[in-house]
């Protein structure tokens, strides 16, 4: 029975020696969002009408950014300066100034 057992001890042991090493854990790749997010378009401020700018796809159109949501008057709206929104009349994402 020893025999045996050193012989399947040996078998074993040279199979661990000639197993082929794991391959490492993908190391994890940057996302591609965070690239194309800072070539996004910068919105142009309205004059005189704070918290809002206009769109830079739809021309002529402008978006509320900052001040109470319409027909909520207890609902306000705060995007920070560099905040990537969504513009309603296109959606396309864009950069509040």
């Amino acid at each position: 029975m020893k025999p045996l057992f050193a012989l399947l001890l040996a078998g074993f042991a040279a199979l661990l020696m000639s197993a082929a090493p794991l391959p490492a854990a993908p190391s994890p790749t940057p996302k591609p969002k965070a690239a194309a997010e800072s070539q996004l378009p910068v919105a142009r401020p309205v004059p005189e009408m704070p918290g809002h700018v206009y769109s830079p796809y739809a021309k002529g159109k402008i978006i509320a950014v900052a001040g109470s949501v319409m027909g909520h008057p207890d609902m306000r709206i705060e995007y920070k300066h560099g905040e990537v929104v969504r513009c309603p009349y296109t959606g396309k994402m864009f950069r509040v100034p």
